[in-house]
């Protein structure tokens, strides 16, 4: 009687255990990785009362008559599987799909095992846990390392090097670099350029205006000695005629030459208005450099003026008369390409005698006293018309001409001698009642104002100086299912940061929990084989997501009821057996 009692409490002991268990995967339901505990029992000691026979010829075997004396706990066994996901938004988050357990180590060396991948970067640029313990596997670029050997995993980004803020452009074609003089940050300013007679710049933040004069021709003194000494190699060029190789090459050199010092010119002027302004800029961004990856051929650099030759031609009356020919060749006085879209104009007027001009829109219109004009009469009724605009002032000169034939029999008219002062032609004659009209082409502004509007808001960029670089200096950070971690930077690209290796066991549920989501070998574990996420058994990495608790409620909830009903029953056994000890009791009464 005695022995049911404490079969009874066992049995209770062992439902208790179990709840317990219970209890503790239901608070676990949502812990990161949580891997729930199943309970197993086992019956105990038994006390034999008739010992087994076997038989013989004559008489049967008797089986062993035993009493046992309850239940004890068997195992608690975890269920180690696969369980969902759970998206964040942390990319340091790591879940595994697939077998294995990331490496963390504390400070003392001891290294745990964790499915829960909550893991981020401390100031150092350790890959942590929660705990503080690092993250193993590899530092630094993995390539062509294997699995193995873990080490604590460090995110290191290469220090910066000092950079000049600089801008390109392309200016008619060529690739032009603006650059400020030395390293800082403070070197990042905007900046346009306007045309201006005076100097000056002004400032707004780190916006700079720069005013200058972009008509000036720089470099003209070495274009001009460029000119006088290879003018008819630069002729032959301009009419596709061959050139020797040896003085073309002089001329590309002279012509190099030119340029740079029409570059050191620009670039000089460029600053001094900076420096005129007195705009204040930090240190770090002036002198503005200029530099040219090709520099443009000989005659592209200066300013062209636009100029048109208005043929005039009278013809014979009679056969004792012969034709005449005039040339008026009208000449921007200042070159650019604006003086393209101008149109000249001439015509007579019967009984006028005096030249006018007058200025309508672009069109110049001229008109001549049927004779006796001067150049210098037309001159000065061209500047009058043109009045203060600068951009309108047309110069004009006067030239005999003749037809001749050439060789062929072909009429080719031919330029004769400039004339000063009275023109010896019969403007009635040659235009009647009607007006010739001579547009003006070939006008081109300098290479430098091309530049400048070119260079107009230009902003310099990435400058910088010397500085140490944190993971927080990344542009973006990426792990890879193999668990290579990847950073983007802004000044070194694509970078291999390190990668986080996996360890797997030959039998995982015999590691032993050491609380806060981590396990340690033991000796039924095995030891740990370190292997390369995806590769040789080890799961895939699952970046910014975290696995969840494989907890099943409704099967704890199963469970919770059969134990409870287990240890009502044995709860039983006790009162049952209490009663009867009580009847034997009240026999002596």
């Amino acid at each position: 009687m005695m022995k049911s009692l404490y079969s009874g409490v066992a049995g209770m002991k062992t439902h208790n255990q179990r709840m317990d268990v219970i209890g503790n995967n239901v608070s676990n339901v949502n812990t990161t990785a949580y891997k729930t505990s199943t309970v197993t029992f086992k019956d105990v000691y038994y006390q034999t009362k008739r010992n087994a026979s076997a038989g013989d010829a004559t008489s049967g075997g008797t089986n062993p008559t035993q009493v046992g004396y309850g239940a004890s706990l068997g195992t608690i066994q975890q269920v180690m599987t696969q369980s969902g996901f759970n998206q964040t938004d942390s990319v340091f988050d790591c879940a595994l799909q697939g077998e294995g357990f990331f490496q963390v180590m504390d400070q003392a060396g001891n290294v745990f095992y964790t499915r829960a991948g909550v893991f981020s970067v401390d100031s150092y640029g350790n890959l942590c846990d929660p705990n503080g313990y690092i993250v193993l596997g590899v530092s630094g670029d993995p390539t062509n390392v294997e699995g193995g050997s873990s080490q604590r995993i460090n995110l290191k980004i290469p220090s910066v090097d000092n950079n000049v803020a600089s801008a390109e452009k392309t200016v008619n074609g060529y690739d032009v670099t603006v650059s400020a003089s030395t390293y800082g940050e403070e070197g990042n300013i905007s900046f346009t350029i306007i045309d201006s007679n005076t100097p000056y710049a002004t400032k707004t933040g780190t916006n700079l205006t720069i005013y200058m004069d972009l008509s000036q021709e720089f470099g003209s003194a070495q274009y001009a000695a460029l000119y006088e000494e290879y003018g008819d190699t630069i002729t032959a060029l301009e009419n596709g005629e061959e050139v020797d190789a040896a003085t073309l090459a002089e001329l590309q050199t002279a012509s190099q030459s030119a340029f740079d010092a029409a570059i050191a010119e620009f670039q000089l002027a460029l600053n001094n208005a900076i420096e005129q302004g007195g705009v204040g800029l930090p240190e770090g961004v002036l002198p503005l450099n200029i530099d040219f990856g090709t520099a443009p051929p000989y005659n592209e650099v200066l300013a062209q003026s636009a100029s048109n030759t208005l043929q005039l031609t009278k013809p014979a009356v009679g056969e004792d008369e012969e034709a005449a020919y005039l040339d008026m060749v009208f000449t921007a006085d200042t070159a650019g390409e604006y003086a393209n879209k101008y149109e000249m104009n001439v015509k007579t007027v019967s009984g006028q005698s005096t030249v006018t001009a007058k200025w309508k829109g672009d069109v110049l219109t001229i008109t001549l006293p049927e004779t006796g004009a001067t150049v210098e009469d037309i001159q000065t009724a061209i500047t009058e018309a043109a009045g203060s605009d600068p951009k309108k002032n047309i110069t004009v000169a006067v030239y005999t001409s003749t037809m001749e034939e050439d060789e062929n029999g072909n009429l080719i008219r031919t330029r004769g001698d400039a004339i000063d002062g009275a023109i010896d032609f019969d403007f009635g004659a040659a235009l009647g009642k009607n007006t010739q009209r001579v547009g003006l082409d070939g006008g081109k502004d300098n290479f430098f104002s091309d530049m400048a509007t070119a260079l107009s808001t230009v902003t310099l960029q990435d400058g910088r100086v010397a500085a140490e670089q944190a993971v927080d200096d990344l542009q973006t950070v990426m792990i890879d299912t193999d668990g290579v971690i990847y950073g983007e930077h802004a000044v070194h690209g694509l970078l291999l940061l390190g990668r986080i290796d996996i360890a797997t066991f030959e039998n995982p549920t015999g590691l032993e929990q050491v609380g806060t989501s981590l396990w340690k070998e033991s000796l039924a574990s095995g030891e740990a084989q370190i292997k390369i996420a995806g590769k040789d058994g080890a799961g895939e990495v699952v970046s910014g997501a975290l696995e969840m608790s494989n907890v099943d409620l409704a099967q704890e909830f199963s469970d919770m009821i059969i134990t409870q009903r287990g240890y009502q029953a044995n709860s039983r056994i006790i009162t049952v057996s209490d009663t009867m000890l009580e009847e034997l009791v009240n026999l002596k009464r």
